[in-house]
């Protein structure tokens, strides 16, 4: 997946050889399970290191807290203020719920470094207490968040913002590259393209204006193949999410491609089914049913997203059901 600063789309157009001869900063992201991409954050003075999704959905940093001791707080590495010489105490509490949890603590301000970046004076959330069961069966010790401003607790500046305003990156983007492969290293970029990692030509999508939260999308329509359910009438919107593992849909919607896949009788050859088509900006990119397909196998284990064994006995679609009310 390809995440850009729309507001660079003519620079990037032009292919400015400035993007060649920067200093390439990024990060490996490792993978678990293909649900779970993390990159190792620098937090503090000296730094303390530790594992967290980069998340388009969410625009806070929060960070697991020697400060919590809930038991899941307690099963991965926490950050401890009182290490760091450069931790300053604001104490503003704040709570915020996620589409699988929620997490309260206080906003504190640190030293963070990204992708061999360092940024000071940083407001970060140190958890206090969190709820949920993605977290209890988590590899990762926090969320730091890359979506807009106008989602941040008390309008703070997340830590892309502040990249940007302290003039960090030759250009204002970042990219994400993900792989089912462990042996090829998952990654994420800032400020430049690894060419490498795509091919073809970039399809540019607008970000929704006066939406500015998520990086919310246009959509043009939603096929099953050649087929239209009506599943985009007259076209939708949808939130670009990193810290998503499953796509999100309308019950409605979600259940009609359900009852159209029929996968109880189509299971055991589902690979043959017809792709998930989304057409964005005029641009088709097709998902196949091995990758919008959930399996379990013979011995009852469920597969990892992407990955299916021999003998599939199960199927579901890698889709949740999440109505959102009208604002």
């Amino acid at each position: 997946m390809l995440s850009l600063l729309s507001s660079h789309h003519r620079f990037l157009q032009q292919g400015s050889p400035v993007l060649l001869e920067v200093q390439k900063s990024a990060a490996g992201l490792k993978n678990f399970f293909n649900t779970q991409f993390v990159a190792t954050v620098g937090i503090g003075s000296p730094p303390q290191y530790l594992d967290v999704i980069l998340d388009t959905g969410s625009a806070n940093f929060w960070i697991n807290s020697e400060i919590c001791q809930d038991f899941a707080c307690r099963q991965q590495s926490r950050y401890d203020h009182e290490k760091s010489k450069e931790f300053s105490e604001l104490g503003y509490f704040v709570e915020v719920v996620f589409g699988t949890g929620q997490v309260n603590g206080e906003i504190n301000e640190d030293i963070v470094e990204i992708a061999g970046i360092q940024v000071t004076h940083q407001r970060l959330g140190e958890i206090a207490s969190m709820e949920g069961d993605v977290f209890n069966d988590a590899k990762f010790s926090g969320i730091l968040g890359l979506a807009f401003p106008t989602m941040a607790a008390f309008g703070f500046q997340p830590v892309f913002d502040s990249l940007m305003k302290n003039e960090e990156l030759p250009s204002n983007i970042f990219t994400f590259y993900y792989s089912f492969n462990p042996e090829e290293d998952s990654k994420v970029t800032f400020g430049w393209l690894d060419e490498s990692k795509f091919k073809g030509d970039i399809t540019w999508a607008n970000v929704i204006k006066g939406k500015e939260y998520y990086w919310l999308i246009e959509v043009d329509n939603i096929r099953l193949g050649d087929k239209d359910l009506g599943l985009c009438k007259k076209g939708c919107r949808a939130a670009v999410d990193t810290g998503t593992t499953l796509l999100a849909a309308p019950t409605e919607s979600a259940s009609k491609l359900l009852y159209t896949l029929n996968l109880e009788e189509n299971c055991s050859a589902f690979e043959a089914l017809p792709d998930l088509i989304f057409t964005i900006s005029g641009q088709d990119f097709a998902v196949p049913a091995r990758d919008y397909v959930l399996t379990a196998s013979k011995d009852g284990n469920d597969d990892a997203p992407g990955i299916h064994s021999a003998e599939v006995t199960d199927c579901t679609l890698a889709l949740m059901p999440m109505d959102i009310p009208k604002p």
